[in-house]
């Protein structure tokens, strides 16, 4: 748990301070400075691509996680893994150009009327994705070698500081709209060619193919798992995309924006779990290969309070607030409260459920988590084809809440059957009582009105529930782990 608790915690720093950036980026200034259509414009690019860059790796990413103990060699550079991954993602990112291309007189009956912003940078997809699915590739190629800091500093921390200046610099008049997506997109390839740096020189890598060397058993199994896995890396996060693609389809650029700035308010309570699925899958992996169950029930024991303590703390602190925050947004969004509510507890029961789909991913049974996620796409499409014409982006929303809810169960109750291994306790239980009774306290109190006094209101409320959640789970001793960092920390500062 050492090289976990180490890095999550510094990923988690980098991760916050990166929501900080963004609080202020999307919560704060796209929608004062951008109408909702062309917040929506910039939603909907990044759901696109996401879904594109995954398919344009091909699934090896996927297969990594499992397979590269079998390839690490430092002496060998790791036998050429990285120059493989970046080969196969080099023909997956020209096939889905190819389609993008291919397609594009269909998208274009679809959004002409309700999305045309989206038509004048529809081909913005074929660059968006290839600069994120090549920082995919470096920083999964990092993440193996328990290099998990790097990528969130550059990702969730360098991309929204440059998307912040670029905005502003929108806002001041020096920038026109055409210019800020230019600066909007340069904020994704920027943390690509870091990432990239930091790779050459931390773990090094050539393009010669001399060391490039997998046996025939080996390509077999990778072949088969990166197709098995082709789809299953975008996980939760497809929800999400899903729902965007799906908004802007039903109800155009305008709903999406809305869902996107709300959207983002409910994924931040997930921060920290992005960060642990990092570090905890190359653990896991490495424990299958040296048949090591024992270890990996216990970080998935430990994972999933842990994350759930911090998944309470984030939502209650979000959920509290949100009277707060619609009062600095324009007048609309606030048809978005139940959105954030929906979303936030969606990622709430992903990260109780831990890394469940990590062991199963890199367990023999990986070609069942494939097909669980086939069938989360299936349900994901047909729940919110029903919900979003009724309730709009609510729809969405509860459709997202839903699917993870049930995608989790499934996937929670197979390992268990499976492997004898299921992380819940009866801490589980009263960490969300005291979730549930800290949010109830902390509404009681009026909220301020006018900036100053929300502002004021902001902190105050915040550190209330900081101080009071916090204080119950380390006096009822709700986490061994937090207890033990207290208790660490406390013996320092009386050194």
């Amino acid at each position: 748990m050492g090289i976990i608790k180490r890095q999550t915690i510094l990923s988690s720093v980098f991760a916050y301070a990166g929501t900080g950036v963004g609080f202020v980026t999307q919560g704060l200034l796209f929608p004062q400075l951008l109408t909702p259509a062309q917040v929506g414009l910039t939603g909907l690019l990044l759901s696109w691509s996401v879904v594109l860059a995954q398919f344009s790796n091909l699934g090896l990413n996927g297969a990594g996680n499992r397979y590269f103990p079998y390839f690490r060699d430092h002496d060998r550079q790791h036998n050429g893994y990285l120059l493989l991954s970046m080969l196969t993602t080099l023909i997956g990112v020209l096939f889905c150009a190819a389609l993008l291309v291919g397609f594009r007189p269909w998208m274009v009956e679809r959004n002409l009327e309700k999305s045309a912003l989206f038509i004048d940078y529809y081909y913005w997809l074929i660059p968006l994705t290839l600069f994120m699915v090549a920082f995919n590739v470096f920083d999964n190629y990092a993440k193996l070698l328990y290099d998990t800091v790097s990528g969130t500093l550059y990702q969730q921390f360098i991309n929204r500081l440059f998307i912040l200046a670029t905005v502003i610099a929108y806002g001041l008049g020096w920038l026109n709209f055409h210019q800020f997506m230019v600066g909007w997109m340069m904020a994704f390839l920027t943390p690509t060619v870091l990432m990239g740096i930091r790779v050459a020189r931390k773990h090094g890598f050539s393009v010669s193919s001399r060391y490039l060397s997998v046996k025939p058993d080996l390509r077999k199994q990778i072949v088969r798992y990166a197709t098995l896995s082709l789809l299953t890396a975008l996980s939760s996060n497809a929800i999400l995309s899903i729902g965007s693609i799906m908004v802007n389809d039903t109800s155009g650029l305008r709903a999406t924006g809305i869902y996107t700035i709300m959207a983002y308010f409910g994924s931040v309570i997930a921060l920290p779990a992005a960060s642990l699925y990092k570090v905890a899958g190359t653990i896991i992996a490495d424990a299958w290969k040296r048949n090591d169950p024992a270890h990996i029930a216990d970080v998935y024991a430990r994972s999933c309070l842990n994350q759930l303590i911090i998944g309470c703390l984030v939502f209650v602190g979000i959920a509290a607030n949100l009277p707060n925050v619609f009062q600095w947004l324009p007048a609309g969004y606030e048809a978005g409260y139940y959105v954030v509510l929906w979303i936030g507890l969606g990622k709430l029961i992903d990260m109780a459920t831990g890394v469940n789909g990590v062991i199963l991913a890199t367990s023999r049974y990986y070609a069942y988590d494939s097909a669980f996620f086939i069938a989360l796409i299936i349900v994901t499409i047909s729940v919110n084809t029903w919900l979003i014409p009724r309730y709009g982006i609510n729809g969405a929303a509860m459709g997202a809440a839903f699917v993870t809810a049930l995608y989790n169960f499934v996937r929670t109750t197979f390992v268990w059957i499976a492997f004898r291994m299921q992380p819940f306790s009866w801490r589980f239980g009263v960490v969300l009582v005291v979730g549930a009774v800290v949010w109830w306290l902390s509404v009681q109190f009026p909220y301020g009105d006018g900036p100053v006094r929300v502002i004021i209101d902001l902190l105050l409320r915040s550190a209330f529930i900081t101080i009071l959640f916090g204080g119950l789970v380390i006096g009822l001793k709700l986490s061994p782990d937090l207890n033990q960092m207290v208790a660490g920390v406390w013996k320092k500062l009386n050194d």
